[in-house]
């Protein structure tokens, strides 16, 4: 039996691995680049008397972007419509451009009052500023 010739694809540390990219390989790749192209980084900054929500959303007018605010639950959504190209030019060897929809939802620690709440969009930034509800007053009951 040594005189066996290892299979080829034997199990190593160095090829077992290789072996799982290289299978992965497409749908990592497809989803980095969906990501990249579509992605929705936000920064959020909390004061004493509200949030500060900024969300990066490039390329998306401000038409397609909505934002529901539900007791202290933000939801931002958008969408990019895939435009109609001329194929005049070629067949497409690679495309990247996202288009979709991308949605968002973060949970903030206090009750934003959606009245006052504002949103402002430019240059793909999307600038949310959400006031904090003002605290309920406790009440105490008096026992009979």
């Amino acid at each position: 039996m040594r005189n066996l010739m290892p299979y080829p694809l034997s199990a190593t540390t160095d090829t077992l691995p290789d072996m799982f990219h290289a299978l992965l390989r497409p749908i990592h790749h497809r989803t980095e680049d969906a990501a990249a192209g579509m992605g929705m980084g936000v920064d959020l900054t909390e004061s004493d008397d509200g949030y500060v929500l900024k969300a990066e959303i490039p390329g998306v007018s401000k038409e397609d972007i909505s934002v529901e605010i539900d007791d202290n639950i933000v939801t931002i959504r958008a969408n990019k419509d895939q435009k109609k190209e001329d194929k005049d030019e070629g067949r497409i060897i690679r495309q990247e451009r996202f288009w979709g929809q991308v949605e968002r939802t973060i949970a903030l620690s206090r009750s934003i009052n959606e009245s006052e709440a504002k949103a402002t969009y430019q240059n793909g930034l999307l600038t949310l500023s959400l006031p904090k509800k003002a605290d309920r007053e406790h009440r105490k009951i008096l026992i009979e």
